[in-house]
């Protein structure tokens, strides 16, 4: 009886020893995939973060230059306004100059017209 005890143990064993080997088997296939997989995300996400740079340094860069041209913007809108001012004054110089060159000697007004009594007047 111990005999068959010792077999049947034996024989469980065996068994339960070939099904460990054959979830170690899986395990062991299961950990390669994972590694895998993490070292795929360990490169998806370096290149993630080194776009990431790329894209916070050109975001820097295009702000410089619209500071720059808001900059020049201001400049020239400030440039445009200095020579209308300009244009202005020498217009209302010009416009000036003209009249006092126009008018040299002031002309008395026109005589009103006359009343009939003044035109009976002069007849007699």
């Amino acid at each position: 009886m111990k005999l068959a005890i010792a077999a049947v143990f034996a024989a469980l064993l065996a068994g339960c020893s070939q099904q460990a080997t054959a979830d170690l088997a899986v395990c062991k296939s299961d950990l390669t995939r994972a590694q895998a997989d993490l070292a795929t995300a360990k490169t998806a996400q370096t290149a993630a973060e080194q776009k990431a740079t790329g894209l916070e340094q050109q975001v820097a860069t295009l702000n410089t230059q619209l500071t720059e041209v808001q900059g020049q913007a201001t400049d020239a809108v400030k440039a445009a306004e200095q020579k209308a001012a300009q244009a202005k004054a020498g217009a209302k110089k010009a416009a000036a100059k003209t009249k006092s060159e126009a008018s040299p000697v002031a002309q008395p007004p026109p005589a009103p017209p006359l009343t009939p009594q003044e035109v009976r007047k002069k007849r007699f």
